[in-house]
């Protein structure tokens, strides 16, 4: 865990740490340690000043700069913290709800919960963080909105009252991550021997997909063309999955199994080539994804598509294919040579190819176009694609 103690808590939040924070401070690393120690800060008060000037800009990746800038950080929570447009579309299912949250850290979550409408206990077993989430809740004015308490929130949990649980365990372990359903802090079976309401918990997006009870929804959660978690959901909020649900755009987008999965469709390559969103490749609805397309796969094993017609789903990155052939890092060149292709972009699935020592190798024309170069594993062996953005 972060460095920051209780007494780095009191410190940050008195009028002189906050007017610290408040302003720009002075320099980088060592110098700026120095600078401040010549401000007649202590050691640990530089340090912890200087901390969360860097767990700040980090911030400012996932949350508004409104919020960041009212906040105080630990370095593990905010690694586990959700993004802002995730954390408000999580929230909109529990919207006007009563809510009890288990693991609620920073308070990122419990904000966009607040901001829902929900009826909320915020619950947090670690000092240090409860410290943080009281903090975090009054700076953002949302304090009247939540009741927090200090304690894994299972007691409560069972004693019922409650529309919904949501739970964001720990899922750190001697400093590493543990991704198994029964490893986190508070497991699975405790959440839902204790809970007597609907349930939402989020989970690592690379666990075991095996491991997920019949009974619970599973849902893939991406952001702009990135996976970010997974969501199990239980009572009235599961639905049939695993589902993607890809975030970012105008609305959110979801595709969901329907019956029995496709059977196996693969073909050569056609004039367009889509890679699927990784929320839709995790979710194992790549074949759903090309019945939605008419499109098929290169390999049964490979999630690239291809089909004759482009396609702008939100589901799929779509570009034009220019030519294809077995990979021959030789023939590929002289491809790009009668392209005249300036910066040429790899990406491989299932090969043992090191897609960024290729692209250094590969000849590029100074102001040529972007090209893509796909390869994918099949039984023949590398097949390559040569591939141009629609827009080109």
């Amino acid at each position: 865990m972060s460095s920051l103690s209780l007494e780095g808590i009191e410190f940050l939040t008195s009028e002189r740490g906050q007017a610290a924070l408040a302003r720009e401070l002075p320099a980088e690393g060592l110098a700026a340690l120095t600078a401040l120690r010549g401000e007649g800060f202590s050691p640990a008060e530089a340090g912890w000043l200087l901390e969360q000037r860097e767990l700040r800009a980090r911030a400012e990746r996932k949350l508004p700069a409104a919020d960041v800038a009212r906040m105080l950080f630990l370095k593990e929570a905010l690694e586990q913290a959700s993004a802002h447009e995730v954390a408000t579309w999580r929230a909109q299912k529990l919207a006007g709800r009563r809510v009890l949250e288990v693991g609620a850290a920073l308070g990122a979550d419990s904000a966009a919960l607040a901001r829902a409408g929900c009826a909320l206990v915020a619950c947090e077993l670690d000092p240090v963080r409860a410290a943080l989430l009281r903090h975090n809740l009054a700076a953002l004015g949302l304090s009247e909105r939540v009741e927090v308490h200090p304690g894994d929130g299972l007691e409560r949990a069972a004693g019922g009252g409650w529309d919904a649980l949501y739970a964001d365990p720990a899922r750190r372990r001697g400093g590493k991550r543990v991704l198994g359903l029964e490893a986190m802090a508070p497991p699975l079976s405790a959440l839902r021997e204790r809970a007597r309401a609907d349930l939402l918990v989020k989970v690592a997006p690379g666990l075991d997909l095996s491991e997920v009870p019949r009974d619970l929804g599973l849902e893939l959660v991406s952001l702009r063309g990135e996976l970010k978690e997974a969501l199990l959901t239980g009572g009235a909020l599961r639905r049939p999955g695993p589902r993607a649900v890809l975030l970012g755009g105008d609305a959110p987008w979801e595709l969901a199994p329907e019956g029995s999965e496709p059977p196996p469709r693969t073909a050569d390559p056609g004039a367009f080539l889509f890679e699927p969103d990784p929320a839709v490749i995790r979710a194992g609805l790549v074949r759903a994804l090309g019945q939605r397309l008419d499109a098929w796969q290169l390999d049964p094993r490979i999630a690239f598509l291809s089909g004759d017609a482009p396609s702008e789903t939100p589901g799929a990155r779509c570009w034009r294919v220019l030519r294809h052939g077995p990979y021959r890092r030789k023939e590929v060149s002289q491809w790009l040579r009668a392209e005249g292709a300036g910066r040429v972009i790899v990406k491989q699935r299932g090969t043992r190819q090191d897609a960024a020592a290729l692209e250094k190798r590969l000849p590029r024309q100074a102001g040529g176009p972007l090209r893509w170069l796909f390869l994918a594993r099949t039984d023949a062996g590398p097949l390559a694609l040569l591939c141009a953005d629609l827009e080109d």
